[in-house]
């Protein structure tokens, strides 16, 4: 008798608990990772492939763009490193830190950015395009007379580091300060034996000429 109470309990339970998983049971969810799964199956076939964007092929840079990038790019520095100079002694002939005299000095310069000029002022003369006075600007070499003002011969350079309204700031090595800056607004000495200024050309300027 007990044996069959016990079998009548445990097949009641049974039918509790399959009674309690139908319940539990969630259709929703077995369709949505019934379909998550093929999702993951097949959408390697169906993927939409991007398409790289197109890239506009870059123009050759001609050697006068390059070189005027270059000049342009370098002035600055140019003139950062004439700065470190202030105070070197005149020295005739001179084209070092031990003394420089003025075409040396210019020369020097120039030399540290791979810009090769020619080693005398009359010659860098023959150098770029002429620019007026009143069309200055940063990085140009002006060019004066020596000692002798009615001679018509060059014989100084200095190279511009700073021009505004009421000033022409150049920087040079005269054979009585040796590498310093002045207004050459201010100058009597100099206003007087101004001849010519130019702009370094842009086709030249990593020449390697000498």
């Amino acid at each position: 008798m007990r044996l069959l109470v016990v079998f009548s309990l445990l097949f009641s339970f049974n039918i509790a608990l399959d009674a309690q998983s139908s319940l539990l049971y969630n259709k929703d969810q077995d369709k949505k990772e019934c379909e998550d799964n093929l999702v993951t199956t097949f959408s390697k076939y169906f993927t939409s492939k991007t398409t790289p964007a197109k890239t506009e092929p870059k123009k050759e840079t001609t050697l006068t763009q390059y070189a005027s990038n270059f000049y342009n790019g370098t002035v600055d520095n140019v003139i950062s490193v004439g700065k470190t100079f202030l105070g070197i002694p005149y020295r005739w002939g001179g084209t070092s830190e031990n003394g420089f005299d003025c075409s040396g000095f210019i020369k020097y310069i120039f030399d540290w950015f791979g810009v090769k000029l020619p080693r005398t002022s009359r010659e860098m003369a023959n150098y770029g395009a002429p620019v007026s006075r009143n069309d200055l600007q940063k990085g140009d070499l002006i060019f004066f007379s020596g000692r002798n003002m009615r001679s018509g011969v060059i014989g100084h350079i200095g190279i511009v580091v700073e021009v505004t309204n009421e000033a022409i700031r150049m920087m040079h090595s005269s054979s009585s300060q040796g590498v310093h800056i002045e207004d050459l607004n201010k100058s009597d000495y100099f206003n007087k034996r101004y001849m010519t200024a130019r702009r370094l050309p842009i086709d030249e300027t990593n020449s390697g000429r000498n």
